[in-house]
């Protein structure tokens, strides 16, 4: 089991960004009920060519709680490919939080894989890149959900 885990600074207070994660989430939702999360990495992170990624959809489940203290928001998150193939499943959570400044807010992913295409191989290719494009396509999810919180923020303000 892998632990990859990505941070992202939000432009609003912890409380506005528990009002809108759900309806980011809603968006995404289709009509089956499935969130469905479009994961994607650009490869010129690792020295290919600009413009080129590695783009994959998953289904993911969401299901909000609390912490243990009863601080925070909670997401519990598992997704599985679309489709499948050489793709890990995740299990996780996604957690809202905030420290001294009220102006702004965090949200992390903190999730465990089991790396693709079985053991040996797996943990080979994990070893070398694979945790590297787990790390980055974490980053950059939480990049687009905080880009969407702030769409629906300023939609908010009109």
């Amino acid at each position: 089991m892998e632990r990859v885990r990505a941070t992202v600074a939000l432009d609003c207070p912890q409380g506005d960004a528990e009002r809108l994660l759900p309806a980011v989430f809603e968006a995404r939702r289709d009509g089956d009920g499935v969130v469905r999360l479009p994961l994607h990495v650009p490869l010129a992170d690792f020295g290919l060519p600009i413009g080129v990624q590695l783009e994959r959809g998953v289904d993911a489940r969401i299901m909000r709680t609390r912490d243990e203290q009863n601080l925070n928001d909670v997401y519990a998150v598992e997704w599985t490919p679309t489709g499948g193939g050489p793709f890990p499943d995740l299990h996780g959570r996604l957690i809202l939080w905030s420290e001294d400044d009220p102006s702004c807010s965090y949200l992390e992913l903190d999730g465990t894989y089991e790396p693709p295409l079985g053991t040996v191989v797996g943990a080979a290719f994990d070893a070398t890149i694979g945790h590297l494009i787990a790390e980055r396509t974490a980053k950059v999810l939480l990049d687009d959900i905080a880009d969407a919180i702030s769409a629906l923020r300023a939609a908010d303000r009109v």
